[in-house]
């Protein structure tokens, strides 16, 4: 009987330089993972892509090193039958719009099609708004998502399965038969937070010295990147010791240093910029961090929630659907309206006078991360890809 092949169709690209393919390190990784729980073959099929290349986080390989099987489209090419000659079940991203046609085209040549969700319309309908600023073109963006919802849940109709990204997704997408829920993480657990530096954390946070609160990711409107200096200024207001470290980069970096400025917060606030996932970001929020500040306004699944629990730190944010879908299964912080600065600053002042509150919700927060661990989260996806095959 021939080894069955899995063909991953991911949502990211690869760049190409000379005789070397670039990466993504999430995608990469990942991909390695199913090679461990897949029983059979293994194949990827990736468009390339001309942008600049992310600062961190790629893996370079030659081709003949790769342990497995990596077709590359040129930008903008769709992937036809031949591309999936051999593919007993791909994966594909519903998330892109290039490969909504899978489920249908699987369906005609005998091959199981599983797909993966992320965004909900409603993150994208957010998006569409919060980025564009000119009405006609909003408005012709927010039709175009519409419409691709519609060719959306019609692929939904064909498929053999769904692996939805957060508790939003599973949700908005119920009605489709063989779901899986997961929750999206780099982290393995090795790298899990130990009790025993857990413990020497929570130490210093019982002295009473100030609250030590961060923030990770694009710095961007959509990810409430505009309301992080906003709430330093409160908690200042309020006399709250503490310090807020904002990691990342985005349009709004250098808007956020003048406002820093402005408002005399540079002993309160400190922005080193992007840092690398492993090398710096992880060491640094299992060391010196007591609270997460998440003001994502979307309801997208980011990875900063599980990534965050991993360290051990409890999370303060808004409600979004993808945050409170996640505390409905699990308390792991505390949640105001969406955009309610001054929520979320009563939120953290009263938590400093509770701090140990903090530190049992922080060993909470471990022992839910270490169910959805990195390799945990991918055996369970292998798993279900091979229950569709019978």
């Amino acid at each position: 009987m021939p080894r069955q092949r899995l063909t991953i169709i991911p949502s990211v690209p690869l760049w190409k330089d000379g005789d070397s393919l670039l990466f993504d390190r999430k995608f990469y990784d990942g991909l390695a993972m199913y090679g461990q729980y897949w029983t059979g073959d293994l194949a990827c099929i990736l468009s390339s892509s001309k942008s600049e290349l992310p600062a961190f986080g790629l893996v370079t390989k030659k081709h003949e090193d790769l342990p497995f099987k990596c077709t590359v489209l040129d930008e903008g090419e769709l992937v036809t039958s031949e591309h999936l000659r051999g593919t007993s079940i791909v994966l594909a991203s519903a998330d892109a719009s290039d490969q909504l046609h899978l489920s249908a085209l699987c369906r005609r040549l005998g091959i199981k099609c599983i797909y993966v969700i992320e965004y909900v319309p409603e993150t994208r309908y957010q998006i569409a708004s919060l980025s564009t600023r000119n009405p006609l073109i909003r408005l012709r963006r927010l039709f175009y998502i519409w419409n691709e919802e519609r060719r959306r849940r019609a692929a939904f109709r064909v498929c053999d399965g769904l692996q939805s990204n957060g508790t939003a997704a599973y949700r908005e997408y119920e009605s489709v038969e063989n779901k899986l829920l997961y929750f999206d993480t780099r982290v393995r657990g090795k790298d899990i937070i130990t009790d025993a530096k857990l413990e020497e954390r929570l130490s210093v946070l019982a002295r009473g010295t100030a609250l030590r609160l961060a923030f990770s990711g694009r710095l961007i409107r959509m990810k409430g990147a505009d309301h992080l200096i906003r709430l330093a200024g409160v908690l200042n207001q309020r006399q709250i010791r503490f310090h807020l470290t904002i990691y990342g980069s985005g349009d709004l970096e250098g808007e956020m240093r003048k406002d820093i400025q402005r408002n005399a917060l540079e002993g309160k606030v400190a922005m080193p910029g992007a840092v690398d996932f492993y090398d710096r970001l992880l060491p640094d929020l299992k060391e010196k961090i007591d609270l997460f500040v998440c003001l994502h306004r979307q309801s997208d699944p980011s990875c900063t929630y599980l990534e965050t629990l991993s360290c051990g730190i409890p999370i303060v944010g808004y409600a979004n659907r993808a945050f409170a879908g996640l505390m409905e299964i699990s308390k792991v912080g505390w949640e105001a309206g969406l955009d309610d600065v001054a929520g979320i600053a009563a939120l953290i002042e009263g938590l400093d006078k509770r701090r140990a509150e903090i530190a049992e919700m922080s060993r909470s927060c471990v022992a839910f991360a270490r169910h959805h661990d990195f390799e945990t989260t991918f055996r369970n996806r292998a798993n279900h890809l091979l229950s569709q095959l019978g």
